[in-house]
């Protein structure tokens, strides 16, 4: 939920679904801040999201909670858990790393403090997901599955890396350079449009009436998205097809497949049907949800001692 809440905020705070778009993207009030986000200018937007940002806001407080209670416990329990001490102290070290970002952040323009906020969510989601099913399920390999678990380091990989695309080409407003599925504007292949469009150290231009300056470089971001996508999802099909006669990893790989194919459908709709703010939250939903599939595939393929925790 936490996750799903942040990306509607960020979506909405950055212009998606405002009309007529994109014309209208990324209409931003540098005057106007609130916490280090940014406001549409558009009247009412802000009171619209008002109660998402204050969901959000409780629910994280809550899970904070819970996540100090997990570090305190596994210190207690040492050497009796399932999985090292590592990853609950992970856990807890992104958590803190999430609440002094978003406390201290002066403005959400910055592109690396977007991806700071949306990787370090989804590594948060990703971990916890991992401790609760080597906490829960005590699995062996399941049967004679040679090879199998590489395999699955490649899917979690590939999954990580176009979550990272996704979220670089968000925070960099990349949409609105490919209005059309396979078209984009201007060269975006020039040797300095590549090194302008993968430099961290990128900033965000505004305009005097706050309107993102957009530039070639971004459209490469958006389509590099679009292109690995089709690449992870064969990677993926192909993975489905190992998987699925091993009997313990059915159920896994079924689950693999529908949120890769879901992730499909919706990303190319939101294409088609110019962005709209619900269907590229649902997109990032998948997007968890394809990377916890991966993870628990990755889980029941590591035995249930001396094995080593993604991350």
């Amino acid at each position: 939920m936490t996750v799903v809440l942040s990306a509607y905020i960020r979506l909405a705070d950055v212009g998606i679904g405002c009309e007529p778009w994109p014309q209208c993207y990324a209409r931003l009030n540098p005057e106007v801040e609130q916490k280090g986000i940014a406001v549409l200018t558009a009247q009412g937007h802000d009171m619209a999201h008002y109660g998402a940002r204050v969901a959000h806001r409780y629910i994280a407080s809550i899970l904070g909670l819970f996540i100090l209670a997990i570090f305190i416990a596994a210190l207690r329990q040492g050497s009796e858990r399932t999985t090292t001490v590592l990853v609950p102290a992970a856990i807890f070290a992104i958590t803190v790393f999430l609440s002094l970002l978003g406390y201290y952040t002066p403005t959400r323009s910055n592109p690396l403090i977007t991806m700071g906020n949306l990787l370090g969510g989804m590594a948060l989601l990703g971990l916890l997901w991992w401790l609760l099913q080597r906490e829960t399920e005590a699995r062996a390999v399941p049967g004679p599955a040679p090879g199998l678990r590489p395999l699955a380091w490649i899917a979690l990989a590939l999954v990580l890396l176009q979550i990272a695309l996704g979220g670089w080409s968000s925070a960099n407003y990349a949409s609105a350079s490919c209005p059309g599925l396979i078209s984009c504007e201007g060269d975006i292949l020039s040797s300095a449009t590549v090194a302008d469009a993968f430099d961290p150290a990128r900033s965000i231009a505004l305009d005097e009436e706050g309107q993102v300056i957009r530039d070639e470089s971004l459209g490469l971001l958006s389509m590099t998205h679009r292109l690995f996508a089709l690449l992870t999802a064969g990677y993926l099909a192909w993975l489905v097809r190992r998987l699925r006669p091993q009997p313990l990893l059915a159920g896994s790989a079924v689950a693999l497949a529908l949120f890769s194919i879901a992730q499909l459908i919706v990303g190319v709709s939101t294409v088609w049907l110019g962005m709209p703010l619900l269907l590229l939250t649902l997109h990032n939903g998948l997007a968890a949800g394809l990377l916890l599939a991966s993870i628990n595939v990755l889980h029941r393929l590591t035995p249930p001692t001396g094995s080593a925790p993604p991350g």
